[in-house]
């Protein structure tokens, strides 16, 4: 049930200068999104908690939910995925890769965070919070504490892992709802009468 078959056509004029020169080519409408995804997901019934595992691609998530990898349209959508190259988790081999080539060096500083601070047995200052090098503490007595007792280097290796595993948590809608998501959807992205308009699936493009 691949993501192509379900949205509709465009019939984009192409031309070099004259529009009366050019020709119709039937392209597919890309650009298409539904607004579903807030309504869908609403209650914790709708969807659960996943966290992609290392090599996992939404091909082989949508088979192992659904048993259908041409639904991995489904899992992108879902977590409003547009990029699957930036936008969806890096295994570790790849990772790793993305990591040299963006830095000279991984192991070089990215930025500092801070160290959690505690006065008579109270947080008076969460730790991880991105502060510049520059950053000392300043205690309620008004000492100042030393820079590797204020904030921690956070490398660039660390950083990118971090983000990395931030993408790692998706949402998965649940099998029982996929067959009425999927009819949503295909609903949705059917045309309706406009000047453009040909049919449901189909709709003339002359800018």
């Amino acid at each position: 049930m691949a993501y192509f078959d379900k949205i509709p056509d465009i019939l984009y004029l192409k031309y070099d200068k004259n529009p009366y020169d050019g020709n119709f080519i039937r392209i597919k409408n890309i650009f298409g999104r539904i607004k579903v995804i807030d309504e869908v997901l609403e209650g914790a019934t709708v969807f659960q908690d996943y966290f992609v595992q290392d090599n996992e691609r939404p091909d082989t998530i949508a088979y192992d939910f659904y048993k259908d990898p041409g639904l991995d349209w489904v899992i992108l959508l879902i977590n409003n995925i547009r990029n699957i190259h930036s936008d969806w988790p890096k295994n570790t081999s790849t990772l790793t890769n993305y990591v040299e080539r963006k830095y000279r060096n991984p192991e070089g500083i990215h930025h500092y965070e801070t160290l959690e601070q505690r006065f008579n047995e109270r947080v008076i200052l969460q730790g991880g919070i991105e502060v510049g090098e520059s950053f000392r503490f300043i205690d309620p007595r008004g000492n100042v504490k030393l820079a590797e007792e204020s904030r921690g280097p956070v490398n660039n290796l660390v950083y990118e892992t971090r983000e990395n595993d931030k993408r790692k948590k998706i949402y998965i809608l649940k099998e029982d709802l996929i067959e009425d998501f999927v009819d949503i959807f295909t609903k949705e992205m059917k045309f309706t009468p406009s000047t453009e308009f040909v049919s449901e699936t189909l709709k003339r493009n002359i800018n």
